[in-house]
């Protein structure tokens, strides 16, 4: 398969470019003049042998990825069998994989903990459906432009229910090695089990950067992944990584399927415990007792399953001194890029089955004469070990974690007149209705008990829909007004709704209050009338650098004039000219009127707000949703990608000040030409942000992000996952 298709048109598509190639597929972009949409057309390479029953099974793999109708599983529009040609249609993400991600470095625990956690629920919403990924990998998990993840290529994924698994089968081991479960690389049958294993070796590589096996050869890594114990993360890390985290991993890649956690959501949940300071109860406490609605308050182990005193069951040896890392393993060629399929035809089964036993003959010899002269092993932590060795509660008491209710769908905001007015809801698993009622969807506040509504939804027969991008006719940001969401039973659609809330969602009343100051305006109440900011402030938009009535677009307004008196300075002529306006400069971001310059008269020639006090109101909103009873964890993450905005605005805010300071005291223009250049490009990184990584895009990181982004960033922070009752 190659650029040859670029041109054509496939199920009314014209291929645009070719934009990825690997050993299950091509891809290419593609486009539909009639309705306006870019996609993503996956093409499978030809098969020689393409018949009527070979078709039938492709349009049946096909219809099962399109009844996956998740908020985190990328979406299948339509596929279809043109000329011996089979494909595709998804939708178009251009934000990314998570395989770019890594690529950059390792990702701080909470960045790995979101999301970690949406893969993990769309996860367990497959294996729900009976289906079965068998190719998870950071290359498939494709990330949207608000940094949200989804399951992509679910084009290897059987029915579990249907054929042992084997639909299609082409006699060989399918998968990518450096990703393969024990069980997947013996060639035994697969279970959800499997993808549990593989998403557990994504987390260990979203934590440390690399892959937990690494070798010359693919088949080398399956030898790994069938007998090598779980690397440690301490050996990579010691100070980043606790003894919860190892324990985390040690049972997602536990080499029995019957020792791995049994849902990927567990797994998330003990990882965002061990991440949230989980020394106060650790790991393995109690032996599971897992109902179908997990307890995260217990971070436990199966029955069986290796405990830290028997620690060599799932660690690696290193003949390193504790706390240093260990050397690069060496590079694995073949692994990451693409899907493989290790093909067993013209290989005696026999032949395969004895090598393998000769193998675990010798490596059992090596194990025995280690035993025999190995050095004492060095315990692991002694609460971990006095904590599994005994059945004895813990001196410490665990913090009260409520039990997570199973998700039923998400709401999620985006832009399309105005900021916010638009939202999208997705749901799954609902249960059916008899004929004549449906589920219609609501926005709810929960202060006023006000309703709009936003339309019924259409189910397929696993309860699953997506209800159509709804646009507020007003052009409002709905999260001002409204903070809760809701799904009734209904016989009719009406204006307010009639039937009690069978599935809903809500956000902390707070977020109202936030948003409104953040982005429309900010109550006297709250703190305009502390920050001595009056109505003339607060005019509606007028040129592009007049503050607007919003808390950020004052922020932005002073952030540009302070940008502009900046630019002046580093063009002055004189010595004068130059400190006159970096008195400007540093009086309009600090909103103060002092007099820097030594002439007799402080001037502030901005708006009198100050940037720097418009970013601590901001954060002081965000902080109080964050407190807010109610504020999820979720929540809590979503806003942190505001703060770190701010953080960089105001940083760069200071630096700027640090500069123009430096500026007054010179003499010499020449000697701060430097200083007042680099003034410049910060008062411009404040408003704009800038790409510190050379990815192409600003994202909610350190030294990235500055006060444009937050609005983008914003609207994360109003996602809601749907649960029953109301």
């Amino acid at each position: 398969m190659n650029a040859s298709l670029v041109g054509r048109t496939l199920g009314g598509y014209l291929i645009t470019e070719m934009i990825g190639a690997g050993g299950m597929a091509t891809v290419y972009k593609g486009y539909r003049a009639d309705i306006d949409r870019y996609v993503a057309i996956k093409v499978l390479p030809p098969h020689p042998g393409l018949d009527s029953q070979f078709v039938d099974r492709f349009k049946l793999e096909a219809r099962t990825i399109a009844r996956l109708q998740h908020p985190h599983i990328l979406p299948l529009y339509d596929y279809g069998v043109e000329q011996d040609i089979l494909f595709l249609v998804t939708a178009y993400i251009d934000g990314g994989s998570l395989a770019d991600r890594i690529d950059r470095g390792p990702m701080r625990s909470s960045e790995t903990s979101r999301l970690l956690r949406q893969a993990a629920v769309a996860l367990d919403y497959a294996h729900r459906q009976g289906v079965i990924h068998r190719d998870i990998k950071p290359a498939n998990m494709l990330l949207d432009k608000e940094g949200n993840l989804l399951l992509a290529d679910f084009g290897i994924a059987r029915l579990a229910s249907n054929d042992g698994g084997k639909l299609t089968a082409t006699g060989g081991l399918l998968g990518t090695p450096a990703y393969m479960s024990p069980e997947q690389a013996r060639g035994d049958d697969v279970s959800p089990s499997t993808d549990i294993y593989s998403l557990g070796v994504v987390l260990y590589e979203m934590l440390t950067g690399r892959q937990p096996y690494q070798a010359e050869t693919p088949m080398k890594v399956l030898l790994k992944h069938i007998t090598d114990p779980v690397p440690r993360l301490s050996e990579v890390d010691p100070e980043r990584f606790t003894p919860a985290m190892e324990l985390v991993l040690a049972r997602a890649l536990a080499k029995s399927p019957t020792n791995r956690y049994q849902t990927a959501t567990e797994m998330a949940d003990d990882l965002d415990q061990a991440i949230q300071g989980s020394t106060k109860t650790p790991l393995g406490t109690a032996p599971l007792n897992r109902q179908p609605s997990p307890d995260p308050t217990n971070l436990r182990r199966p029955e069986g399953f290796p405990t830290a005193v028997d620690s060599s069951a799932f660690y690696t040896t290193s003949n390193q001194p504790p706390g240093t890392n260990p050397a690069p393993n060496p590079p694995l060629t073949g692994t990451q890029p693409g899907t493989t399929i290790i093909q067993q035809t013209g290989i005696n089964p026999v032949v395969v089955t004895i090598g393998f036993a000769v193998i675990g003959v010798l490596m059992l010899a090596v194990v025995l004469l280690l035993l025999n002269n190995r050095p004492p092993e060095i315990p692991p932590p002694t609460e971990v070990v006095a904590s599994v060795a005994t059945d004895a509660p813990t001196a410490l008491p665990l913090e009260p974690t409520p039990t997570p209710q199973p998700t039923f769908g998400r709401l999620s905001f985006s832009s399309t007149e105005t900021i916010g007015d638009t939202l999208t809801l997705a749901v799954n698993n609902l249960a059916l209705l008899p004929e004549g009622e449906t589920y219609v969807g609501w926005l709810v506040n929960t202060l006023t008990s006000e309703a709009l509504l936003i339309g019924p939804l259409t189910l397929d027969a696993s309860g699953s829909g997506v209800l159509p991008p709804f646009v507020d006719p007003d052009g409002r940001l709905l999260l001002m007004a409204y903070n809760a969401t809701a799904l009734t039973r209904e016989t009719e659609v009406s204006d307010t709704p009639q039937g009690s809330h069978v599935y809903s969602a809500a956000l902390p009343p707070e977020v109202m209050t936030a948003f409104m100051s953040i982005f429309i305006t900010d109550p006297a109440s709250v703190s305009r009338r502390a920050l001595g900011i009056t109505d003339a402030y607060a005019a509606p938009s007028g040129s592009d650098d007049e503050p607007k009535a919003g808390l950020l677009a004052s922020a932005i307004g002073e952030a540009k004039r302070g940008g502009q008196h900046a630019g002046l300075a580093a063009r002055a002529t004189s010595p004068g000219g130059m400190h006159t306006h970096n008195e400007h400069t540093i009086n309009i971001l600090r909103g103060t009127q002092e007099d820097l310059d030594g002439s007799g008269s402080g001037q502030n020639p901005g708006f009198g707000v100050g940037l720097l006090p418009m970013i601590t109101a901001m954060k002081a909103q965000i902080q109080s949703v964050a407190d807010a009873p109610g504020a999820s964890r979720e929540l809590q993450g979503n806003l942190e990608l505001m703060r770190v905005c701010l953080d960089n605005a105001e940083f760069w805010a200071g630096q700027v000040i640090d500069h123009e300071l430096t500026m007054l005291a010179a003499n010499d223009l020449a000697s701060v030409a430097q200083i007042a250049l680099e003034s410049t490009q910060l008062s411009e990184q404040i408003i704009n942000g800038r790409d510190d990584n050379g990815n192409g895009q600003v994202e909610p990181f350190e030294n990235e992000c500055g006060l444009q982004q937050i609005e983008r960033f914003s609207l994360l922070a109003g996602t809601m996952l749907l649960t029953q009752g109301g």
